[in-house]
């Protein structure tokens, strides 16, 4: 069987494998695509018990946080918030972020230290 002959046999219409649409394959690009925009976008309706004050920040939050180091030099980082959490001794919202730039030297960046985070001298961040 020639090569031609093969190719008509798969496709009654006469197209190369090469040619075909594969609209399935698209469909499944494109939801999964908007499914991840809208799950960046989802602020997860949780009641809180009312003896917790609502958190300050929310995770997805872009802030940037002011603080001094250890040699009195004044500081700013920019990162996002990536998790939340009450601190039971400290009575506060405590905050993972993950660090993406900042006046410390540019090979820290991105940073994820996995230290908690009092909410202090953040700020949300317009980056």
């Amino acid at each position: 069987m020639k090569s031609s002959e093969n190719t008509s046999a798969r496709y009654p219409d006469g197209r190369s494998q090469h040619f075909t649409f594969f609209r399935r394959e698209l469909l499944q690009r494109l939801a999964a695509a908007t499914l991840l925009h809208l799950a960046s976008q989802y602020r997860p309706a949780i009641k809180l018990p009312a003896k917790y004050p609502v958190p300050e920040f929310h995770i997805g939050d872009k802030v940037a946080d002011h603080w001094t180091d250890e040699f009195g030099t004044e500081l700013v980082e920019f990162g996002e918030i990536v998790g939340v959490c009450w601190h039971p001794y400290e009575n506060v919202w405590a905050y993972l972020i993950s660090w993406t730039s900042g006046t410390c030297e540019a090979d820290y960046y991105p940073c994820f230290d996995e230290h908690l985070v009092f909410g202090g001298d953040m700020r949300l961040a317009h980056v």
